[in-house]
């Protein structure tokens, strides 16, 4: 298994360096190419860390592997802060639609930012874990999130949809000079080591773990 997600990964790197390739002989269409890259490199940075583990992956470590890969591409600093212990993990079925959204959220704060660093700050709530990615910026005057549809296919509109809708509450918001995105996550979407080995994914099952 660990060798398929390797080829995985690799064949998906080897995508995003043709995609890059086409985006330098075509200048037109170099920001549209771009993104995809940067889809498709989050996409390759799941494969690359299931490659060293079996069960579910870390928020955690996939947040700071999206971020790492982002910051590369960019030329960017981005800075991580995982406050506290954040064991929470995501069920397979969540890890690409989350990698996809964190890929989104960081690079808008990348493209649409001013100057300064990037910041995301990963923090536990109990049952709950809140993510928050913030860069300098300004919303447009009567920005409402509630106007990003689900018909959307780029930006937050593609972060709307991606979240799981019973289990995730998502916002931005104007912080100072700043531009706060907060995601918070909680079970089935997110999950505590001892209830996924035991394949638990009720909410109420992992409260009652998480006080044991």
């Amino acid at each position: 298994v660990r060798e398929v997600h390797h080829r995985i990964k690799n064949n998906l790197q080897g995508v995003a360096g043709l995609l890059m390739q086409t985006a330098g002989k075509h200048p037109q269409v170099r920001g549209i190419l771009t993104d995809a890259v940067s889809q498709v490199q989050a996409i390759a940075q799941v494969y690359g860390l299931q490659m060293g583990r079996s069960g579910p992956l870390g928020l955690a470590g996939l947040l700071r592997a999206v971020t790492a890969s982002l910051g590369r591409m960019a030329g960017r600093a981005i800075s991580v802060q995982v406050i506290g212990d954040v064991p929470h993990e995501l069920p397979e079925s969540e890890t690409i639609p989350i990698a996809l959204t964190l890929n989104e959220l960081v690079g808008n704060a990348l493209r649409h930012g001013e100057d300064g660093d990037v910041r995301c700050v990963l923090a536990p709530a109990g049952d709950t874990v809140v993510l928050s990615i913030a860069g300098r910026g300004r919303l447009p005057a009567g920005f409402e999130l509630s106007r990003t549809g689900h018909s959307s296919v780029a930006g937050l509109g593609l972060v709307r949809a991606l979240l799981p809708r019973r289990s995730s509450r998502f916002a931005v918001e104007q912080q100072g000079d700043e531009v706060v995105a907060r995601i918070e996550l909680w079970a089935p979407a997110v999950q505590l080591p001892a209830a996924a080995s035991a394949g638990v994914e009720r909410r109420e099952a992992v409260l009652q773990r998480a006080d044991g």
